[in-house]
């Protein structure tokens, strides 16, 4: 008799412990799975093509910068520095490469603000959206060719904007990964056959 009570003791024990451990698996589950989503809606839709466009840019600047192109220099150029043939060249690629993705980045960025890492605008993207909406003001009056060099009313955040996209996006891509080993380890143990009370008493003995 006494055999019989403990046994049935255990048993309910057991079992809570094994509700217990369930909802407590399922709501670790839960709650990467909606980490997860955002991640992946943030890599989707902004850090991802903001990366993607970024290299894009870089390349064609670099490119331009180190050919013959453009005079080589380790700065961004003014306008003011070229003669007419590369201001023609150089008008070209702003008008039909450069400027189109960056004002592309730029309404991406403004887009989904609400998917950027962190709380509050990042300095990099305010002061190259920034820099994006002064150039198109100046170019739509037909003053930015030409200018002066340091005529710029804001200039190209550079470096700064280029590590920012650079590392935000590395540093989601490897949360993504963590985050999608772990939701495979979860869902294994949450679909895993025989974790019934008597399997958790079998492990236990």
């Amino acid at each position: 008799m006494a055999t019989a009570v403990i046994t049935a003791s255990a048993s309910i024990v057991v079992a809570v412990l094994v509700f217990l451990l369930n909802r407590q698996s399922q709501y670790q589950f839960e709650r990467r799975q909606a980490l997860l989503a955002r991640i992946n809606a943030q890599l989707r839709e902004l850090y991802g093509p903001l990366h993607a466009l970024v290299g894009v840019n870089e390349l064609v600047w670099r490119s331009l910068r180190d050919s013959a192109v453009l005079p080589a220099s380790d700065e961004r150029v003014d306008a003011g520095r070229l003669d007419q043939r590369e201001l023609a060249t150089w008008r070209a690629w702003l008008d039909y490469s450069l400027m189109p993705a960056n004002a592309k980045m730029r309404e991406l960025i403004l887009a989904h603000a609400d998917l950027i890492i962190e709380a509050e605008m990042p300095p990099p993207l305010m002061a190259f959206c920034a820099h994006v909406s002064a150039y198109e003001v100046m170019l739509q009056s037909g003053t930015a060719p030409g200018l002066p060099a340091g005529s710029r009313l804001i200039g190209h955040p550079g470096d700064s904007y280029v590590d920012y996209v650079d590392r935000s996006f590395a540093a989601l891509k490897a949360e993504q990964a963590r985050l999608l080993s772990l939701t495979a380890v979860g869902r294994r143990r949450l679909t895993r056959p025989g974790d019934g009370p008597g399997a958790l008493m079998a492990r236990c003995e």
